[in-house]
């Protein structure tokens, strides 16, 4: 009896624990799921909607004004009115801010065309201010490749004239094709590094839970979002980069000053890769003002913390985090967009079960 009563105990502390650390409803989607979030000092909060998953009419970039969601920069940028591919976003994900630009990542898939056509796939920079786009870089064959999926991108303001720009590529084919991308920003100049290895790659024998239920890594008969490469994220002083890959629980950062210098050769490069140690992440990565690093793991529901000494905690728990995708820190919360990515059709026999609403949370982080 003594042990149940203890048992018993035990579940309401953490029921109460679980209650305490919920996050709190930004917005609840009806139409598609985000992807790239950004909230600003300001409090203004951009998305990404991108079609991968599916071919959808509504705007591409949105932001949430009222709780509505407003074309941003307006809806000819972010539709498909006939325009040349490269003068409208396609099928954005990564989205991130460096002071009054909100940069833009243009993967450029969409479900029943054909490969990623020319001019769908580029980097957009457009002042949040005046909703000018200040800057277009479009990644052009054959530097861009069908199995190519840019994921995610952070800038580093201080190297290049006009800055670096770091590109997660996740990858479409089979078997992957990941790497990380860095473009100067002055130039136009790309690079591509890091490709296929283990520090970019999934791991062998790899095995998580989602949505309650174990999956393990497989590209004959995948059951969840597969690829490398996808978080991406710069310290507050911009001196390191570290990503993660969400079918491999090893983590890595390197220092800007060696990745975005052109003329360091990749055998050199790889050298400077600094192993992390091990993480869950899904999605996203994101950084506070003082250098931790939060994560989101599915597995458990929850988003974790790493400060800067190395130390996890739990930030929170909820139900609704099905597969935390886009993470962003700023004020003391941490926003999250939820994606509903294993349950697209291709996992499921062609069967689509994702459903709205698709959420977005925020989790007090202050401490």
């Amino acid at each position: 009896m003594k042990a149940r009563t203890l048992a018993l105990l035990a579940c309401v502390a953490a029921g109460t624990a679980h209650a305490a650390s919920q996050g709190e409803l930004v917005a609840a989607l009806d139409n598609t799921e985000a992807s790239g979030i950004v909230v600003t000092p300001g409090g203004r909060t951009f998305l990404t909607l991108p079609r991968a998953g599916s071919n959808h009419a509504f705007p591409s970039v949105v932001e949430l004004v009222k709780g509505k969601q407003v074309p941003f920069p307006d809806l000819a940028t972010t539709t498909d009115t006939g325009k040349p591919l490269a003068d409208w976003l396609v099928s954005p994900l990564g989205l991130t801010l460096a002071g009054n630009t909100l940069w833009v990542l243009d993967e450029g898939k969409r479900p029943g065309i054909e490969g990623i056509p020319d001019g769908s796939a580029k980097l957009v920079g457009i002042d949040i201010t005046t909703r000018k786009v200040l800057k277009t870089i479009v990644f052009h064959k054959p530097f861009m490749r069908d199995s190519l999926q840019l994921n995610d991108l952070r800038v580093d303001p201080d190297h290049g004239a006009q800055g670096t720009v770091y590109i997660s590529n996740n990858g479409y084919s089979s078997p992957s094709d990941c790497s990380l991308i860095v473009v100067d920003l002055a130039s136009g100049k790309m690079r591509e590094v890091f490709h296929n290895l283990p520090q970019t790659s999934p791991a062998p024998g790899f095995m998580t839970y989602v949505e309650g239920q174990p999956h393990a890594y497989s590209l004959d008969h995948p059951s969840m979002p597969q690829g490398g490469v996808n978080g991406i994220e710069l310290s507050p002083d911009h001196k390191k980069l570290y990503w993660t890959i969400p079918t491999n629980p090893n983590y890595y950062s390197i220092d800007t000053a060696a990745l975005s210098d052109f003329n360091r050769p990749e055998d050199a490069l790889v050298k400077d890769i600094h192993f992390e140690g091990q993480t869950a992440s899904n999605g996203g990565i994101a950084v506070d003002d003082k250098g931790s690093l939060y994560f989101g793991d599915a597995s458990r529901y929850s988003i974790l913390r790493r400060d800067r000494a190395g130390q996890f905690s739990l930030v929170g728990q909820d139900s609704r985090l099905i597969w935390p995708d886009g993470l962003y820190w700023q004020g003391g919360y941490l926003y999250v967009t939820v994606g509903q990515w294993q349950r697209v059709p291709g996992l499921h026999g062609g069967k689509d079960l994702r459903s709205a609403p698709y959420n977005i949370l925020r989790f007090k982080t202050a401490m």
